[in-house]
């Protein structure tokens, strides 16, 4: 079985907040995706931060290059056999291209909204040797390892849950924008489970709740949400 250090972090860079974005206009904001060192070969859960037309004037974008972040990890590109995305904004999967022929995996909805107003669409899905598998809500891609639809952010939007001995590891990408979101959430659903009032959540955070995680990390925050012993 997996370790809790098989799965890594992999820091991609990091945008300034537009106005557009109100609420943390002007907040630095990370961008992660994660190395999962998997028996059956490397497992790469997003893929970083893309280029295309006016982002990096307006999000003021700095990239960290992919060859380099793998190599800091001990892989590299060609070594990876499977990546999956979160969803297919540009910051998540911008740098999908680099993997023709190798399997990607996302929500068929997702792909299907995968268009040039959506994200850099020759970058992101339409590039030469694209190989996408599509699913249409939970499915184990490799032992071990679940795709869990969290829809919110995108109609599309997954998350990744890891069987480790410590526990199991939510990735959950950007369905909650922060470790206080998730906190959050998780709190309206245990008033809830007890009949109390409370906030409305997701529903799927009852099936993540089913799964019993012991960590929670996200995309674009560098604080972890873990279980208490």
């Amino acid at each position: 079985m997996l370790r809790a250090r098989d799965v890594v972090r992999l820091h991609m860079g990091h945008f300034t907040a537009p106005s557009s974005l109100p609420a943390i206009a002007g907040a630095a904001i990370v961008v992660s995706a994660f190395l999962v060192r998997h028996p059956s070969g490397p497992l790469l859960l997003d893929t970083g931060i893309g280029e295309g037309p006016e982002v990096d004037e307006v999000y003021k974008l700095v990239r960290r290059d992919l060859d380099g972040v793998l190599r800091a990890a001990g892989t590299s590109a060609r070594e990876v056999k499977l990546v999956a995305n979160c969803h297919l904004h540009f910051d998540h999967a911008g740098n999908n291209y680099r993997f023709g022929g190798v399997p990607i995996v996302a929500q068929r909805v997702e792909r299907a909204a995968a268009t040039p107003e959506y994200t850099f669409a020759d970058k992101v899905a339409d590039f030469d040797g694209a190989r996408f598998e599509l699913l249409d809500g939970e499915a184990e891609v490799v032992p071990g390892v679940r795709v869990v639809p969290t829809p919110g952010h995108t109609a599309g939007h997954q998350s990744f849950v890891i069987d480790a001995e410590e526990g199991r590891i939510v990735i959950a990408g950007q369905a909650f924008y922060d470790a206080a979101e998730y906190a959050r959430a998780l709190f309206a659903w245990r008033l809830d489970r007890s009949g109390s009032p409370h906030p409305e959540y997701a529903p799927w955070v009852a099936r993540l709740q089913e799964l019993d995680p012991w960590r929670v990390t996200f995309a674009h925050d560098l604080a972890i949400w873990q279980r208490d012993a």
